[in-house]
């Protein structure tokens, strides 16, 4: 790449490679090593350009990225910039969905889908994958390790053409939190030189997308276009990642406001000693979605004890809690014994 590097590219590039997990926003950092970014867009979008423009820039170096990873019926999740305290996760093969699209990228932004996995997607598949490949993570996943924030690249002749699944994608996104940041990728310069064009296609992609226009950039593919890495586009990849990094640690910063809540919420208080053993597992049953048959069977359980409130479970806990299904006991012991 050459080119001089102008202020603002300086202070983008120094604000990325010293980003620390928590400097975007008031949020708490333990157990966060790095904020994680979900890539999306289709093969050939110019996600490989993106990913390589950001590793010159910031690392210096860039990986090799075949396309062949991206084959119909798989996802691989791969891992990008993981020298930085933000990991950038490339979805291959995404777009190529249609039915399951919306449960695999719950998938992937729920931390179920571990980096560098194979995914099946047809039981045929299932035989030529390797012990432990198709495996989804179960149980619950800690904050850390879901999905923080998400950018959409798409190539500039691509908004219409995926106008559907952008919808699907949108309302997703919009329900799980997210804030997505768009890409434009163009892959001819005539093109992308065209302001009014280009002015045209992004505020397209901002409504396909989801993002507001001012959270919509635009950048040359490239790989697609065979020429060196401009200033322009340098920028725009670097403008994509910070509101990106903002995006997420508002994201992490919900998220932490809702778990604090619900602890809150199922914590007992010293007036609460002696709530109703039905009402304090009712409680803790809109939280956790069980249903009143389950909340029935554990209240009758208690009674057949002699245990009628939260003070007699907390004094005799040791002795009952077997009573309980292992999901059930999880979460009433930690509502009775908060850290």
């Amino acid at each position: 790449m050459t080119m001089k590097m102008t202020e603002l590219e300086i202070n983008l590039k120094k604000g990325l490679t010293t980003y620390k997990v928590g400097s975007r926003n008031n949020i708490a950092t333990q157990g966060f090593k790095h904020v994680n970014i979900a890539l999306f867009g289709p093969t050939g979008s110019g996600k490989s350009s993106f990913i390589q423009i950001a590793e010159k820039i910031l690392l210096g170096k860039t990986t090799v990225i075949t396309q062949s990873d991206a084959k119909e019926g798989t996802i691989i999740l791969l891992e990008f910039l993981t020298d930085l305290k933000f990991h950038l996760f490339d979805t291959r093969g995404f777009f190529d969905l249609d039915k399951d699209m919306e449960q695999e990228l719950d998938n992937i932004l729920g931390g179920r889908i571990r980096p560098s996995q194979v995914i099946v997607r047809g039981e045929e598949e299932k035989e030529s994958l390797g012990p432990g490949q198709s495996g989804l993570r179960k149980g619950p996943i800690p904050l850390k390790d879901k999905m923080h924030g998400v950018i959409c690249i798409l190539g500039h002749k691509d908004p219409k053409a995926y106008g559907d699944k952008m919808t699907s994608i949108r309302g997703s996104l919009k329900r799980e939190g997210y804030s997505p940041v768009g890409g434009l990728a163009f892959v001819k310069e005539g093109d992308f030189a065209d302001k009014d064009k280009r002015e045209s296609l992004m505020v397209k992609m901002s409504a396909s997308m989801g993002s507001p226009r001012d959270r919509t950039y635009a950048f040359v593919n490239h790989i697609a276009t065979e020429t060196e890495i401009s200033t322009e586009s340098a920028v725009s990849v670097m403008e994509i990642l910070d509101t990106a990094l903002i995006a997420a640690e508002g994201y992490i910063k919900v998220q932490q406001q809702r778990e604090t809540y619900a602890k809150e919420r199922a914590k007992p208080t010293a007036d609460a000693a002696h709530m109703p053993i039905k009402d304090f597992i009712s409680q803790l049953a809109e939280e956790h979605n069980w249903d009143d048959t389950k909340v029935n069977e554990a209240a009758k359980k208690m009674d057949e004890e002699d245990i009628y409130d939260v003070a007699g479970l907390r004094q005799f806990w040791g002795e009952v809690k077997s009573k309980f299904s292992l999901g059930m006991r999880s979460a009433i012991q930690t509502a009775l014994f908060p850290k």
